[in-house]
């Protein structure tokens, strides 16, 4: 086989037909991959990383519609064509077609929707984040996104290429943008830049009552001294025990991740605080192996034992959610206003942070913590707990 034949690029010798069948069915993968991993992955993370995020991918799919519309009518114009039911239907359907709806498409549900599930508020470090990388951020023209005709009614496709978007045309679902019936256009985009999202957690900061994590109260400052801390993280989860998981696990390196990040703000702010993960594991929500693993990873004596263990996951009400119980059937000392005050705080962001049921407390000289089983309550959850953990931790230590 020549040199020639290896070097050939046989995506370029496709037809084109083919390539954009290709790129549809990446475009779809991509929406899936986002769509597994809601929880893990926000959209000012998706911003700061690579300057798009879910939003850009539904106004692209609007700005490809607006492209559309405009070849066609160009082409019905040079063909003299004006008569054609199904090119005028399908031209209608792609000018009509609003943002709302291409976002519920990338998103698997409605955008509001999926904010309530899995939208968290901002952090410092992420706004951070997004501030500096606003050099990368797409941006989307806010005019060419506009809804620009009424919602055509649904039509049969004969015409597999031609006719397919007007086949899918829907009546307007509450939410869509639609025309304002005097020839101009309405749109529910905030802006024409990304992530709307931000945008409408900075607004929502500045309206909802203070918290004690809020500027306008005393944060807990670290502890004083060096501290030398050791940490387990114990994922509790019938599927991720099991390897059910494409990804694996998510919430434990979620945990070690976040705990990393808040000890190196602490340390930043005046701490000397060493941690280190001597204990990993994975267990099925069952109670006798909870208590198990924490009783062994707590025994005195023991080489690494741990000074601080959190649980994620089985914090919420299935039947087989039992981390709370099984914590409390080892505990020597349980803590109820500690968890209470996080569960508190963390609902004035997100009030569905309030159906966790974790509890914290000591088993000999460690103090067990239990956390959501979502990496997003993993985060918000700490955010709030962990500077109080590390003095608690200090006290048992030194006691």
């Amino acid at each position: 086989m020549s040199d020639d034949t290896n070097n050939t690029n046989y995506y370029a010798t496709l037809p084109p037909a083919t390539r954009t069948k290709l790129e549809a069915g990446a475009f779809a993968s991509l929406c899936s991959h986002l769509r597994d991993r809601s929880d893990a992955v926000q959209n000012m993370d998706l911003m700061a990383l690579s300057g798009f995020c879910r939003n850009c991918l539904a106004k692209w799919l609007v700005l490809e519609a607006r492209k559309m519309s405009a070849e066609l009518l160009q082409q019905q114009q040079e063909d003299d064509n004006t008569n054609s039911n199904n090119s005028n239907n399908l031209i209608q359907a792609l000018d009509a077609l609003g943002y709302d709806e291409t976002a519920e498409h990338v998103y698997g549900c409605t955008y509001p929707e999926w904010k309530r599930r899995h939208a968290t508020k901002a952090t410092d470090e992420q706004m951070d984040r997004y501030n500096a990388s606003k050099a990368l951020h797409a941006a989307h023209d806010k005019e060419v996104l506009k809804v620009k005709a009424e919602r055509p009614s649904p039509v049969v496709a004969d015409d597999d290429n031609t006719n397919a978007a007007a086949s899918n045309s829907r009546p307007a679902a509450v939410g869509t943008p639609t025309s304002s019936g005097n020839g101009g256009t309405k749109s529910s985009l905030l802006s024409d830049v990304c992530c709307e999202d931000v945008e409408s957690a900075a607004t929502a900061a500045m309206c909802r009552p203070t918290t004690l994590s809020s500027a306008a109260k005393p944060t807990v400052p670290p502890p004083d001294g060096e501290m030398s801390v050791n940490i387990g993280i114990l994922t509790v989860s019938d599927r991720a025990a099991a390897g059910q998981y494409e990804t694996g696990d998510l919430s434990g390196p979620a945990v070690e991740h976040t705990l990393g990040s808040l000890v190196d703000g602490m340390n930043h702010q005046g701490g000397n605080i060493i941690h280190r993960v001597t204990n990993r594991d994975i267990v099925p929500d069952d109670m006798d192996a909870i208590a198990a693993k924490l009783r062994e990873w707590s025994a005195p004596g023991v080489v690494d034992a741990c000074d601080l263990i959190f649980t994620t996951g089985g914090t919420g009400f299935s039947p087989r959610d039992v981390t709370p119980e099984a914590t409390r059937s080892a505990l020597d000392k349980e803590s109820q206003g500690l968890m209470a005050w996080v569960s508190s705080e963390c609902s004035g962001g997100q009030p569905l942070a309030a159906l966790s049921r974790g509890t914290a407390g000591m088993l000999g000289q460690t103090l067990i913590v239990n956390l959501p089983g979502s990496p997003a309550g993993v985060k918000q959850t700490m955010a709030v707990a962990c500077p109080l953990l590390l003095h608690a931790v200090k006290d048992i230590k030194t006691a």
